[in-house]
């Protein structure tokens, strides 16, 4: 058993917690038996200790280790990072746990009890309750890993990082929800993957076990950071791969006769350029190690290029290929569109559209790199977000108001806005950004040549 793991339990898992929760509990159960309530009071007992309390645990093990100082102690303890993980993830929620599993096994019992006061349809079903605790792992996992990519920022203010951490955690928990809606749309509905149907239901948990498997996995792979291993960037582009398959098998066979399908396409295109940003913004690299990677580069150590390579970097390459795929497909694309939905393209502009997004894509990486080579680097993702909502949100709105229209795409890739001048524009902008990225580099070089040695 892992040494974090037993002291998280020590520290959770009092005597007095032990003996008082069932207790408590039962008293509760009791109350909502004789109020005709059962089957509601343990499932919001459930979520309030797993859901509520778990995710901010989850979040807080990380984040209390650091506001206490006491970080930098178990990173130079012989503790690998599996046991790390594995410590942090279910030794610190270790206590919603313990109430969590005492509601949900009252729940389960629901399913058998002969309750004269509630109609059977009511009751939970197995396929609830195991995506129940499907979905609960993910958003404790979740909000660890949220927690962790703050924390490599090394940012002040505890409550505001938790606050965010349990937020994005508790997110992971709305397809379940939706899922288990009393709906009959949804109750009665199937997906459709890869051909194969499966009730709604049973394909949300199977979704949700295979996100936590990635997010257990992302964690483990920051564990390993944090814990100075030594790895080569592979789990962010392998995850990268696992949502193209996934999307692609929620497309109708009728739109994915082919791989580079305008459905496919759009869809993937989609998907990649959220994971671009998501994964740009949560981790732009720190400024020497992005020294030091183009110095590998450039003296062929492929090794060290693997090692210190900007996780987002894969993930850009891919959003490349299906952007130029798309700009190849842009006759069959714009088909595609007219038939889903009007569409404010002719063949030739929404080749120029997809061009926009890729150049301002790469307009935005270098807004998010200033910043992390900047003063302050810690807060790059912040200033970088606020710099984004002003070029893709302000000043195109503000240009729509003042009746220029036409130049709303000279910094964002505004649909029917877009014409090869805006894509100059696009493209000026990242030469202006190149030039001054160079110069906020070179004076980081003499720093970065030091750490080298």
């Amino acid at each position: 058993m892992s040494w974090e793991f037993r002291r998280n339990l020590w520290i959770q898992l009092t005597p007095h917690r032990l003996i008082a929760t069932p207790l408590v509990l039962g008293l509760a159960f009791l109350a909502s038996a004789k109020t005709g309530m059962l089957t509601i009071a343990p499932e919001t007992l459930f979520w309030l200790f797993a859901g509520i309390w778990g995710t901010r645990r989850a979040a807080d093990s990380i984040i209390e280790e650091v506001v206490g100082g006491t970080w930098h102690g178990q990173r130079m303890a012989a503790i690998g990072a599996w046991s790390m993980t594995w410590g942090k993830l279910f030794g610190a929620t270790a206590f919603a746990w313990y109430g969590a599993m005492l509601s949900w096994l009252m729940y389960a019992a629901t399913t058998s009890l002969d309750l004269w006061t509630l109609p059977w349809v009511s009751l939970p079903s197995p396929g609830k309750l195991v995506s129940m605790l499907v979905f609960v792992l993910l958003a404790q996992a979740v909000s660890l890993l949220v927690a962790l990519i703050q924390m490599r920022r090394r940012r002040r203010g505890r409550q505001l990082a938790l606050g965010l951490a349990q937020a994005v955690g508790l997110l992971a928990l709305l397809p379940f929800w939706i899922a288990d809606a009393d709906i009959p749309f949804i109750r009665a509905s199937t997906v459709r993957w890869y051909g194969l149907p499966f009730p709604t239901q049973a394909f949300v948990l199977f979704s949700g076990a295979l996100f936590f498997a990635w997010a257990l996995a992302a964690v483990h792979q920051l564990m390993r950071a944090e814990l100075q291993y030594r790895d080569v960037t592979w789990r962010l582009p392998l995850f990268a791969l696992f949502l193209i398959a996934y999307f692609s098998g929620l497309v109708p066979a009728a739109y994915a006769a082919t791989p580079l399908s305008p459905a496919l396409l759009a869809v993937n295109g989609v998907a990649m350029l959220t994971l671009f940003y998501l994964a740009l913004l949560s981790s732009p690299g720190e400024p020497i190690a992005l020294l030091r990677w183009g110095r590998a580069v450039r003296q062929g150590h492929w090794r060290l290029v693997g090692e210190l390579m900007p996780a987002w970097l894969p993930v850009s390459a891919l959003v490349l290929a299906i952007g130029i795929a798309a700009m190849l497909r842009a006759a069959s694309l714009d088909d595609w569109l007219q038939v889903t939905r009007p569409s404010p393209f002719d063949d030739q502009r929404v080749a120029i559209w997809i061009a926009a997004l890729l150049v301002f894509a790469a307009r935005d990486c270098q807004v998010v790199l200033l910043f992390a080579v900047g003063p302050r680097p810690e807060r790059a993702d912040i200033n970088a977000v606020i710099w984004l909502a002003i070029l893709h949100g302000l000043v195109p709105v503000v240009l729509l108001a003042v009746g220029n229209g036409i130049d709303a795409g000279m910094t964002s890739a505004i649909p029917g806005a877009t014409t090869p001048v805006t894509l100059a524009a696009g493209v000026a902008q990242i030469v202006g950004l190149a030039l001054l990225l160079t110069y906020r580099l070179g004076r980081l070089q003499p720093a970065a040549q030091i750490n080298a040695h």
